[in-house]
């Protein structure tokens, strides 16, 4: 069986992600998982100076957000009669993407891109770009 394996951080943009990640699993009656990965503090330059508590609270806010986002876009497939999984992972998410792809054998992944500046994406990078760069199976970038 197709599988696929869709990232997704739950912005407005990233639903042009979810569809078309749907138009293409609907023919194939692909298995879909929907990734969102949480960064860690580490990824979070001024996470140093914030205090724990805060940094507590700001965590467990991010994976209600992230939670959410991956039921909605769950729900978002089931409608159009494709059955998903939804998965909430901490971490890197270039790693994360590539490695639960790797893990779970997918066909494809399916990654939105922002439009950064070129300045941004120069000091930001690109988690789409990256994972282009270090996935071992296909990978569609969709241009939100």
């Amino acid at each position: 069986m197709y599988k696929i394996l869709v990232a997704t951080d739950g912005s407005v943009q990233s639903r042009t992600t979810i569809d078309e990640a749907a138009r293409i699993a609907a023919p194939l009656k692909a298995e879909v998982t929907v990734l969102a990965v949480v960064e860690g503090p580490e990824s979070m330059t001024y996470a140093s100076s914030i205090p724990t508590d805060v940094m507590s609270r700001v965590r467990q806010d991010q994976e209600k957000y992230y939670a959410k986002a991956v039921e909605e876009a769950k729900a978002k497939l089931a409608e159009k009669g494709i059955q998903a999984r939804a998965l909430v992972l901490r971490g890197d998410p270039v790693d994360l993407i590539c490695g639960t792809a790797e893990k779970e054998n997918a066909d494809l992944i399916v990654v939105g891109r922002r439009r950064l500046g070129k300045l941004e994406g120069m000091f930001l990078g690109s988690v789409s770009n990256k994972v282009m760069l270090n996935a071992k199976t296909s990978v569609m970038v969709v241009k939100q």
